[in-house]
C-alpha cells in the first residue's frame, strides 16, 4: 500500500477529496436503506406532484402478521345494509362493510394524510382544476377484469351521471368530465376548484369494474365487484354478510380469511354476543356497559373521538318554519345531561355546527338549558299552548351510541314546554328511505340524525346539510339562506385554510340564529372486542374500523 509521503501535494489533495466522497456515498447509502422501507405520505400542492410508494405495497399498511389463530372474523353491528351500489352510500356503517371490498384511487393513512391507493401517484395542475392520476398496475377486479385508465373514467361518467343516485355527489366538488391519457393515466377535469379534491376522491368514489357499470348502467348495482382485499360472498338481510379473503389482492393478503357481519339492532343482544363468545367484535355497545368492559380483562374498548356530529333535523312546516319555535326547541333540551346521562359521557355538548376539531369550528354561545326562554320564545310565536311533533328515529342505527334514549331525552324534555312529541321508531334502512324522500313526502316534523362526514373539514357538514342547492336531501329540511350559500360557496374553492375558517365562522353564526337544528353534540364512538385481536385500522374520523390487517395473536 502506498502512503502519502511518496505522493505530489496535488496527488495527496486528490487521495484526501476521493476519501471524503466514497465517505459521503456510503453514508447516504446507509440512510436511503434506513428509509427505504418506509412508504411516502403526501397531500400535493400546486404544482403537485405526488412520490411513488414501495411498489405492491399499500401505502398504508403495516407490516402483516404471518399467523393468525383464528380464520375467521365475526363482528356485530347495528345496520342492515340498505344498498351494496358503491356510488349510493349514506351509512357509514355500511361503506365500513364495503370498502373491505371495494377500494378508491385515493386513501388516508392513521393521521388523516391523503395516501396513494389504486392509483400509485397523482399531479394538480397551478389552477387547481386538473388532477392527473397514475394508476398502479397489475391491479385485477375480483371478476378478474384489469383496473385501468377506461375503468376509472366509466366510474366517473357514473358518479356525474344525473340519472345516477349519487347522495354524496356534490361532496366531491363540481366534476365536469374525465379523459382517458394512455392505459393508466386517467385526467379529471373540475368545473372550478375545490381545494378539498384530493380528500374528497380519496373517500367517495369507490371503483367497481368496466362490466358491472356495463350491466347496470344508471340502476342501482347489487353485484359488488371491487379490487379490494376481501371479496363480498353472500348477503342475508336482515342477518349478515359474509366477505371472503381475496387470495389475489395486488397488496399484502388480509390474514384473517372470513369476515361475518351480524346484523344485530340491539345494542344489549350485541353485547350479550361478546360476552358469550358468539362474536369477537361489536359496534355501539350499551353505554351503561362502558366501564363494565372497560374492567373485564377479556376485552379491549375504544372510544375515538370522532367526526359524528349529533342533531335534530327540524322540518321548517307549521310551528317549525318559526326560528322563534326552533330556538325555544333548543333552549327546551338539557344537552348536557344527555351527554352526561344518555350517552354516558360519550360526546361533547355543542357549541357551534361543527365538532370542535374541524376546520371551520368556531365557538358560538350555547343554547342553555333555560325552559322558561323556551316557552317565552313560543308565547312570542303564538304557540303558547305549545303543539304536536311526529319525531322519528332509528335503532341500532349506523354509528348512534343509545338513539333511542336520545329520543325519548327528548320527548320528556319537550313535554315540558307542552310540545308533545310522537315518537315512531324505525329499522335502519326504514329510516333512511324516510330521510331521503322530497320534502313533500316527508310525513315526519322532526328526525334525529348523526352526520359523520369522512374528513374534519366544515365543509363536508355545513354545504350537504345546509345549502339550498342540496335541499331535499342531504339537506332534508331544506334549509335556505343566500348568505350562507354566498359564505360556503367561497368557502368550498378558496385554497387558503386561514380564509376559509374565516368564512365558516361568518356561515356558522347565521346557522346558529337560524336554528335549523337542535344542536346536541359532537358524539364520540364506542367499539370493544376481545383482547387477542389485533392490527385493526381506526378510520381517522373515528367512526369506522378496517380488519384487512387485523390477526389474532
Amino acid at each position: 500500500m502506498v502512503g502519502l509521503r511518496g505522493l505530489s501535494r496535488v496527488g495527496v489533495v486528490v487521495v484526501v477529496v476521493a476519501l471524503i466522497a466514497i465517505g459521503v456515498l456510503a453514508f447516504l447509502l446507509v440512510m436511503q436503506r434506513q428509509a427505504a422501507p418506509q412508504p411516502s405520505i403526501v397531500t400535493p400542492i400546486s404544482p403537485a406532484r405526488s412520490p411513488i410508494p414501495t411498489p405492491t405495497t399499500p401505502a398504508v399498511s403495516p407490516t402483516t402478521p404471518a399467523i393468525t389463530k383464528k380464520d375467521t372474523l365475526k363482528v356485530a353491528i347495528g345496520t342492515d345494509l340498505d344498498t351494496v351500489d358503491p356510488h349510493s352510500q349514506t351509512s357509514i356503517v355500511v361503506y365500513n362493510v364495503l370498502r373491505h371490498v371495494y377500494e378508491t384511487l385515493l386513501w388516508f393513512d392513521a393521521r388523516g394524510n391523503v395516501i396513494p391507493w389504486l392509483a400509485e401517484r397523482w399531479e394538480v395542475s397551478q389552477d387547481g382544476l386538473v388532477y392527473t392520476f397514475y394508476l398502479r398496475k397489475n391491479i385485477r377486479f375480483h371478476d378478474g377484469s384489469e383496473l385501468n385508465a377506461t375503468v376509472v373514467k366509466a366510474n366517473i361518467d357514473r358518479w356525474i351521471d344525473p340519472t345516477v343516485r349519487v347522495p354524496a355527489r356534490t361532496l366531491v366538488g363540481k366534476i365536469d368530465r374525465a379523459e382517458i391519457v394512455d392505459r393508466y393515466t386517467v385526467r379529471i377535469y373540475l368545473k372550478e376548484p375545490f381545494g378539498l379534491f384530493d380528500k374528497a376522491i380519496a373517500y367517495f368514489i369507490p371503483i367497481t369494474s368496466l362490466d358491472v357499470i356495463k350491466k347496470f348502467g344508471n340502476q342501482t348495482i347489487t353485484e359488488v365487484i371491487g379490487t379490494g382485499p376481501y371479496k363480498f360472498a353472500s348477503w342475508e338481510k336482515g342477518k349478515r354478510v359474509v366477505l371472503e379473503r381475496n387470495d389475489d389482492y395486488w397488496g399484502p393478503k388480509p390474514p384473517i380469511k372470513r369476515i361475518e357481519w351480524l346484523i344485530i339492532p340491539e345494542a344489549s343482544t350485541r353485547l350479550a354476543a361478546l360476552l358469550a363468545g358468539d362474536v369477537d367484535y361489536i359496534y355501539a355497545p350499551p353505554p351503561p356497559d362502558l366501564e363494565r368492559l372497560r374492567s373485564d380483562p377479556r376485552f379491549e374498548v375504544i372510544t375515538p373521538t370522532s367526526n359524528a356530529y349529533l342533531h335534530l333535523s327540524l322540518i321548517p312546516r307549521g310551528p317549525l318554519a318559526d326560528p322563534k319555535v326552533r330556538q325555544a326547541l333548543n333552549y327546551a333540551i338539557d344537552k348536557e345531561a344527555i351527554v352526561k346521562s344518555v350517552l354516558f359521557g360519550l360526546g361533547v355538548v355543542a357549541d357551534s355546527a361543527v365538532p370542535p376539531h374541524f376546520l371551520g369550528y368556531s365557538r358560538m354561545n350555547p343554547y342553555g338549558y333555560d325552559p322558561e326562554k323556551a316557552k317565552q320564545l313560543l308565547a312570542e310565536a303564538g304557540y303558547s299552548g305549545g303543539f304536536k311533533l311526529l319525531l322519528i328515529h332509528p335503532t341500532g342505527g349506523s354509528g348512534f351510541i343509545n338513539d333511542k334514549g336520545v329520543a325519548e331525552a327528548i320527548q320528556a324534555y319537550l313535554s315540558k314546554i307542552d310540545v308533545s312529541v310522537e315518537l315512531k321508531t324505525m329499522d335502519w334502512p326504514s329510516y333512511i328511505a324516510e330521510l331521503t324522500k322530497p320534502l313533500k313526502d316527508k310525513q315526519y316534523d322532526a328526525i334525529l340524525r348523526l352526520y359523520g362526514p369522512a374528513i374534519a373539514d366544515a365543509h363536508f357538514i355545513l354545504y350537504p346539510l345546509l345549502h339550498s342547492s342540496q335541499r331535499d336531501y342531504p339537506n332534508i329540511n331544506n334549509y335556505s339562506n343566500k348568505e350562507v350559500d354566498s359564505l360556503l360557496d367561497q368557502a368550498a374553492i378558496e385554497r387558503d385554510p386561514t380564509k376559509r375558517a374565516e368564512l365558516y365562522r361568518r356561515a356558522i353564526e347565521i346557522i346558529w340564529r337560524d336554528a335549523p337544528w337542535v344542536f346536541i353534540a359532537a358524539q364520540k364512538q364506542f367499539y370493544a372486542g376481545v383482547k387477542d385481536l389485533k392490527g385493526i385500522f381506526i378510520f381517522p374520523s373515528g367512526l369506522q374500523i378496517y380488519f384487512y390487517n387485523a390477526y389474532f395473536s
